[in-house]
């Protein structure tokens, strides 16, 4: 008897605090940040008829996101991402000696601002503190370049798109106003000109994140 009063103590110690924290997250409003990465497929062996760009196919991203409660299992969500990547740089080879010579140099930046909706599929169990979902959006892509030379002089440019992503992840809610997330998505973005020597950014990313349930 008495180690079946222990055991039924033990196991309410673990029960209870999930019981306690279990909340439907579709029926929220949280504000949070994500950080993770976005990669490029179509990046890879970027050249044109004379020249040459080395251009990274994965590179850092980050989110800041508001996502706002709806019935039925559905929550929306508006974002702002900020891909950014480093400097690279447009060069051409000399067929005889193979010396490469640099023409200029290039830096990137993709502002993604979106609205997504997710859905929830587990938001009935009640008393679980994991969430899965799926979901999708579409957005603005705004492509800033910036590049420099010593021949050219320094130039800007700044080309908006319309994109759209479809993804999933899970949240994990970690005390009664904190929650953490894995989230994935596949992006596709597509410019008509060329920044930083693409137009095709479309391809997968993944991020963990950090979000605050508001009141």
């Amino acid at each position: 008897m008495k180690r079946f009063f222990f055991f039924s103590c033990f196991l309410l110690g673990i029960l209870l605090p999930s019981l306690c924290l279990a909340e439907d997250l579709s029926s929220v409003d949280m504000l949070g940040v994500r950080i993770g990465f976005w990669s490029a497929p179509e990046a890879k062996n970027v050249e044109t008829d004379l020249f040459w760009e080395e251009v990274p196919v994965t590179e850092r991203y980050l989110e800041l996101f508001l996502s706002s409660g709806l019935k039925k299992r559905f929550s929306r969500e508006i974002s702002l991402g900020l891909y950014w990547r480093g400097e690279t740089e447009l060069y051409d080879i000399d067929p005889k000696t193979r010396i490469k010579y640099t023409l200029y140099y290039h830096k990137v930046v993709l502002l993604p601002i979106s609205l997504g909706f997710k859905f929830y599929p587990l938001s009935p169990v009640k008393n679980s503190r994991w969430h899965p979902y799926i979901g999708a959006g579409v957005g603005l892509v705004l492509g800033i370049e910036k590049y420099y030379s010593e021949y050219w002089g320094n130039y800007s440019n700044i080309s908006p798109t319309f994109g759209w992503h479809v993804g999933g992840g899970i949240e994990f809610k970690l005390s009664q106003s904190i929650v953490i997330g894995a989230d994935f998505k596949y992006r596709g973005v597509n410019f008509r000109e060329e920044i930083g020597g693409l137009k095709d950014y479309s391809g997968p990313g993944a991020t963990l994140g950090l979000y605050r349930i508001l009141k």
